[in-house]
Parts: C-alpha cells; structure tokens; sequence
C-alpha cells in the first residue's frame, strides 16, 4: 500500500511522530511510505494522489487545525484515498473528525495500531473504510507498551531546514529533536496529556534512542533536543541516555524538558546532567501566582520557581521558563507583578517575548473543565478552533492580552532585543493599569552576550 505521512506543524524540529510511524510501516517491507512536512515544505500533489493511505499527525493544537486543512486539500486531490488522524489531539477530537474529514482515528501509542490499521487495508485490497470494523475506526487511546523501531530520518527534510541552536557565542548548531519517554507521570490540569495519559509514563527503550541519536549525528547534529514531556520523569532512563550519548558523542549540547518540582527533587541529577553537556532546561513554570498554579495543579508554588532558578543556576544551565499568564484568574496587578518578578529574577532573556502573551487553552477533554472556580467563565466548544471560549470578568486583562500578542508579533518579526520588548510589554500593563500612558523606566539593560537556546520560540 502507498502511504502517505503528513506534518503541519513540529516547533521548528523535524516531525518525531511522522518518522517513528515511518520507521514501523517500513519494517515489514509491505507497504511504501513518503512523508511531507507542510511547516517547511510545499503540499507535493503527486504524493498525495498516488497515496492510498494518508496519516496526519496532531501532536498538538495548531497541528490539528492545520491537519484538518491539510485533509481537506487531500481529500480534494485524492476523493478515493483513506484519511487518519493520529496523535495526542486526535484523540482528544476524535467525534469531530470521524464526523468530518477523518476515516479513521488513532491515539495515544500510535505506531503499532497505525501499522495493523493499514496492514487490514491493504489485506482486503481497498483503502475504503467500508472493509474495516467500527472498533478499528473508532476506539479508545491506545496505551500499551510497545517496542519502538528508530524514527525512519531518509524519510524527512534535512536539518538544515529546521531551527537551530544559538551559542551564548552567537555560534549557530544543527539540533536533533528525539524522545525517550511520552506521557507523563503527572496530572496538570491545563495540560492535554493527562487527558490522553491519564498519569501513564511510556519509555522508548534506551537503544532505540542510542540509534535515532547516532543518525541524527551522522545527518550533522551538533545540539540535541529531548522533546520527552518531562525528561525526569524516568530520571535513571535518561541519566543513562545521555551519558552514553556522551561516551559516543562527547562535543555533542543538549537541552531537556523537566518539571520545576523534579528540578528541585533530582537537583543532583540537574548538576550532571549540565556537567554531560547541557545548555538549558524548559520548564512549565506558568505563573508565580500560588493561587492560579492551585488551579492549574501544577506542583510547585512561587518560592520553588526561585529555589529551581538557584539550582540551575549553580550548575550553569539556563532555566528557560514558559508561561501562562492569561487566564481566566489572572489579575492586572498579578500579570505586573510576573513582569516584576522575571526583571528582579534576570530572566529577560531566558524567555522568549512570546511567553508574555499565552492565553489558557481549553481543549476537548481538558481537566480543568471539571474545576468549579472556571465554570463562571467558559463558553461554547468551538469545534472547527478545537477549544472552549472563556471570557475574562475584567475585559481590561483580555485587551492588555491582544495588545502583548502584538507586541510580541512585531518583535520576533523584527528581531528586536528582548529588553526591549520587555520594556514595550511593562509599559503596556502600567498604562492598563493607570488608564493613561505610562512610561516604565528602564530597569534592564542590553545583553551583549545571551543564554543559548533555539532559533524558533516555543508555544504551541
């Protein structure tokens, strides 16, 4: 059978899901598999018309609703060809695109269902869904172990076209982007994960992700990128990834992922971990307001963002926070006082402007829906946007959002400093605040010298 492996959009790496499905769908030497990142190439019709199968991946929101776009241009090209949708938001929208686009849909540990799906298609000689049971169209997240296979590399676009680490030197260094670990052991109730996971950690076995590293060495890498949810998670299985990865590949960087709560717990882990060789650590850290990371059940509370900052800091690895400053809790005088606190913290350029403007997503299947306090404030599901409306009770802090997302637009367009743009956002919610224009005095400098961290900003 021909398949077809759709990405719309990664943050700036290549496609991880894609090539993994890839690799699983070539194993068996039944089937032939091309794949198309839509984020840095162009739709390739004679793919997607020669294609009896056609997968989609939606890891995360703005996949999704570019995947139904995408679909939709397939669809037209190829009215015969099978349509799946896989991945986390897949599952999560699952009644929505078997009802629309969608011939199929598969969630959670997609590989192995994937394969058996189109290993049925091709037995009964027809991409036509008409063949297959509604158990295999419709079913719960697949979340059994499995035994991965290297992500199939050959099948993307070279790293050349994907963003880069940027050196506190100005040194500029492929990135690989690999995964060791998916779900998570914890429960955020902003997060999509759990809605899927529901507290499940899946580890891909030590040598599978040895190998991807190898290749990604041999395609040019110079930086890896741990996507993992939280690379913690499973601190042993990473520990001993990445000091082989070390043995192998001694000038190789890296950065991870990881919870400020396991950043405090494994603060020994973090010391080797940045003495192995990496270069910065992202972490959710959302908000310093105690009572929105109740709600949000984060873990840990503002004197642990600092006791986290003081950790890393004594290892010499940047933390790189990301926020979620607008929801629907937040007040003016809070949303000043996480400017306050990133100036006092030095952590301008350890975020990218973009972070100032995220406003709380509310997904199909979120755990945050079933809190009592968000009731007052959310509206209906927009299906064809994925996501719940929810209203501000102070239209003041919806405005002040709009105004930063601007502002943050116009600055990665521009390349302007982040002190800058910092100091464009504080005024912006001083003079929301005074009702008047303000002028906030300028109480960070230009760096000559920045944090390393990668050329495409981190949101979904």
């Amino acid at each position: 059978m021909n398949v077809l492996l759709i990405s719309c959009y990664e943050l700036g790496h290549q496609p991880y899901g894609v090539a993994s499905a890839g690799a699983h769908l070539l194993a068996g030497d039944r089937h032939q598999v091309e794949c198309l990142d839509l984020a840095v190439e162009v739709l390739d019709e004679a793919k997607v018309r020669r294609a009896d199968f056609v997968g989609i991946s939606t890891p995360m929101h703005t996949a999704i609703r570019l995947g139904v776009k995408a679909g939709e241009l397939v669809r037209g090209l190829n009215p015969q060809c099978h349509i799946c949708y896989f991945g986390l938001y897949a599952s999560l929208n699952e009644d929505y695109l078997l009802d629309g686009v969608a011939d199929s849909v598969i969630g959670g540990e997609f590989e192995t269902p994937l394969t058996q799906h189109v290993d049925r298609l091709a037995e009964i000689g027809s991409p036509a869904p008409g063949g297959v049971s509604l158990a295999e169209l419709r079913s719960p997240p697949n979340l059994s172990r499995q035994q991965f296979l290297p992500p199939a590399r050959h099948l993307l676009p070279p790293l050349e076209k994907y963003a880069r680490l940027r050196t506190s030197e100005g040194e500029l260094r492929l990135v690989g982007h690999v995964e060791a670990s998916r779900g998570c052991a914890h429960r955020c109730r902003h997060c999509p994960i759990p809605a899927v996971y529901e507290g499940r950690l899946r580890i891909v076995q030590r040598e599978v992700v040895l190998a991807d590293i190898d290749n990604l060495v041999h395609m040019g890498a110079q930086h890896i990128n741990f996507g993992d949810p939280d690379f913690l998670n499973g601190v042993k299985h990473s520990l001993g990834i990445v000091r082989e990865m070390r043995n192998r590949h001694p000038d190789l960087s890296f950065d991870f992922t990881a919870k400020i709560e396991h950043l405090i717990q494994h603060r020994d882990a973090v010391m080797e971990l940045a003495a192995l060789g990496c270069v910065f650590v992202l972490s959710a850290v959302e908000s310093v307001d105690d009572r929105i990371l109740q709600y949000l059940d984060k873990g840990h509370t503002r004197d642990d963002v600092v006791a986290a900052l003081e950790i890393t800091r004594a290892a010499e690895v940047a933390l790189r926070p990301s926020l979620l400053p607008f929801t629907p809790w937040t007040t003016l005088s809070g949303y000043l006082g996480l400017l306050e606190f990133v100036q006092d913290h030095d952590l301008v350029y350890q975020l990218d402007p973009v972070q100032y403007s995220i406003r709380l997503l509310l997904p199909p299947g979120s755990w945050l829906l079933d809190i009592p306090e968000i009731q007052p404030h959310v509206g209906s599901l927009i299906q064809e946007d994925f996501m719940y409306t929810w209203r501000h009770p102070d239209p003041r802090v919806d405005m002040l959002q709009r105004q930063v997302a601007r502002v943050a637009e116009e600055a990665a367009g521009s390349g302007e400093d982040p002190a800058t743009t910092f100091n464009r956002i504080k005024e912006l919610a001083l003079s929301t605040i005074h009702g008047q224009p303000t002028v906030a005095r300028p109480r960070y400098r230009r760096r000559s010298v920045r944090p390393p961290h990668l050329t495409e900003a981190w949101f979904c």
